[in-house]
């Protein structure tokens, strides 16, 4: 009896071993369990350099995929700001936040917040046709003199937009209030007619406007390079991603670094997948080097390093303090919000 119960414990003991030797296997071979993000993206240039962060080898090596939902750039905020499970994160506009913030979020236990800066749109500014008005350089709107020239002009900028914040922010740096210059509400498309028909001298201008008036013989007199004010493109979340999902959204910030640099690095070659996503998803068709010249109006940063001196650094071009605190202070003079929004603290690379 006693050699039949031992030969049962040998059986179970080898048997337990065999178990433990298949489990350990097989955990050596199986992979481990992904960690997904749901990232709402628009088809726009510069938000598709992130459809490049599996080629960096960032997926496997920080154990996160992302799954990238693209929508419009105007369904980003409210499906970050839904209830539901709909995204994780989303792509967002420094003004947009500063502007929309308090609305946005009143009596809410569960904030949308900005969480990281990543890169600056520079490319636009103020435009003109006539050739005696005199273009302001860097140096000029540093000047209370030169700045004071604005109050010759008659000036087309869409209100609460980026560009009339920006005029308002130069005017204010040479002690001028709103009220000294002469601003008409203008819808960027229309302000390049106005220009022609005479009945503004200067008037904001993107990318496609800038191109145009040059076609015409006219030219960027402000732009937003020499102003240093621009508007800062980051990601948003809600505040309980946040607090729950820390690690993975510095993970998520380092692979957007990671893939700007990996495309930066060699635009023509590395754009491939860019190029292709957008061919797939946007309304632009664009050739290579019309992509090239559309993230040529961008500033990319291609580290948190190149991010904190050129953005987050204090006294930087486009630093990222001052240019809340100026689009606050406009938000408050126009009494659009009653009060400051307390501006975002950077998740990565801050002072």
């Amino acid at each position: 009896m006693k050699r039949n119960m031992s030969l049962v414990a040998g059986v179970c003991g080898i048997g337990v071993l065999i178990a433990v030797f298949v489990w350990q296997h097989t955990s050596r071979i199986q992979p481990k369990s992904e960690r997904v993000l749901r990232i709402a993206i628009a088809p726009y240039q510069d938000l598709a350099m992130l459809v490049n962060a599996e080629s960096t080898g960032e997926y496997k090596r920080r154990g996160i995929k992302l799954q990238l939902l693209t929508m419009g750039w105007e369904e980003i905020l409210p499906a970050v700001a839904s209830a539901g499970p709909t995204v994780d994160v989303g792509f967002g506009s420094y003004v947009e936040y500063l502007t929309k913030y308090s609305k946005l979020n009143v009596g809410s236990g569960d904030p949308v917040i900005y969480f990281q800066p990543l890169y600056v749109y520079k490319g636009g500014g103020f435009i003109a046709l006539r050739k005696d008005i005199k273009p302001f350089s860097a140096s000029d709107l540093c000047s209370a003199e030169q700045i004071a020239r604005l109050r010759r002009f008659r000036i087309g900028a869409q209100k609460e937009s980026l560009y009339d914040m920006m005029i308002y922010s130069v005017a204010a740096r040479g002690g001028l209030r709103s009220t000294d210059l002469q601003v008409f509400d203008t819808p960027m498309n229309d302000g390049l007619l106005a220009l022609q028909a005479g009945s503004l001298d200067i008037s904001a201008a993107g990318l496609t406007q800038v191109t145009e008036v040059e076609k015409r013989g006219g030219r960027i007199v402000i732009s937003m390079e020499d102003a240093g004010f621009a508007d800062v493109t980051g990601f948003i979340c809600r505040k309980s991603t946040l607090e729950t999902r820390r690690a993975d959204l510095e993970a998520l910030v380092e692979m957007w670094f990671a893939s700007v640099d990996y495309v930066m690095s060699d635009l023509r070659k590395n754009s491939a997948k860019s190029l292709a996503y957008l061919r797939a998803n946007a309304a632009t068709q664009y050739s290579f080097d019309e992509y090239k010249r559309a993230l040529s109006q961008e500033l990319l940063p291609r580290s948190t390093e190149d991010l904190r001196r050129e953005v987050l650094a204090k006294g930087a071009k486009y630093d990222f303090i001052r240019i809340g605190n100026e689009i606050n202070a406009y938000l408050v003079a126009n009494k659009v919000v009653a009060k400051p929004t307390e501006l975002p603290r950077p998740l990565l690379g801050a002072r």
